[in-house]
């Protein structure tokens, strides 16, 4: 059975799309066959953080029916197929997208949808078109709040809310801690992933960071979620681990 989930964040910034791509990098990595889905047609950057060059046809051909599903989907050498949006046009028929879905249940485990910012119709219908919901946001105030609008919006549409991943943390006095933010949106933080620079010269080099940087923290952390996104118990890592990590993190290359 496919299991379609919607990345949401309610608010930009918060690095959405980046946990989007890294976990449908990290579910491959776990056996798991994936697709990702860029549902934001307004600010489309998936293709961006796979390398992705402009492709003739795109989501937004699809939903407009100007071509099939599978014209549009590229398997990136990390094992995940990519549907991209287009950067260059930006009108879409985004109610056709749980309609297009379709053609890949059964053949997918997961399909992911990179969903826009915010709560406006794009957001909408990302969430209609799946059937659960994973939250992202930073562990600051403003983001927590817009994120705790996108949960409501997600639990009147009837979608379970798997649970929220917190992107950015660094450890600052400033952050809401754990205990505030589960409080605040109301459903169990299922993944804390650290702010790294590998995070961000992985986006710069358009390479996921679990595929860049595999035993990094941030990476750990993101294959933690799709442990947990798989109902199943992260791995505990031991001195060996932690040291790789460490040697990592400290490597400049």
């Amino acid at each position: 059975m496919t299991r379609v989930i919607s990345v949401v964040s309610g608010k930009g910034g918060v690095g959405k799309t980046t946990v989007s791509a890294n976990l449908s990098v990290a579910l491959s990595q776990q056996g798991e066959d994936v697709l990702i889905i860029d549902g934001n047609f307004s600010g489309a950057n998936v293709a961006q953080h796979f390398g992705i060059g402009f492709q003739d046809v795109s989501l937004n051909n699809v939903l407009n029916g100007e071509a099939y599903i599978t014209q549009a989907v590229s398997k990136h050498p990390a094992g995940v197929s990519v549907l991209p949006a287009s950067i260059l046009e930006f009108n879409a028929n985004a109610e056709s997208l749980k309609h297009s879905i379709v053609d890949f249940l059964g053949q997918k485990d997961y399909v992911l949808i990179d969903a826009a910012a915010g709560t406006d119709d794009e957001v909408q219908a990302a969430i209609e078109a799946s059937d659960e919901v994973l939250l992202v946001s930073h562990p600051e105030l403003p983001a927590l709040t817009n994120c705790l609008g996108a949960k409501k919006l997600a639990e009147q549409l009837d979608r379970e809310v798997l649970g929220l991943v917190v992107n950015g943390v660094r450890g600052e006095k400033s952050e809401v801690d754990r205990e505030d933010i589960e409080d605040l949106v109301e459903t169990d933080i299922i993944g804390a992933v650290p702010d790294h620079k590998h995070v961000r010269e992985g986006i710069a080099l358009r390479k996921p960071v679990v595929d860049y940087k595999p035993d990094s923290r941030a990476s750990h952390a993101i294959k933690d979620v799709a442990h947990r996104v798989r109902g199943v118990e992260p791995p505990k890592r031991g001195i060996k681990g932690k040291l790789r990590s460490r040697i990592e993190e400290l490597s400049p290359f």
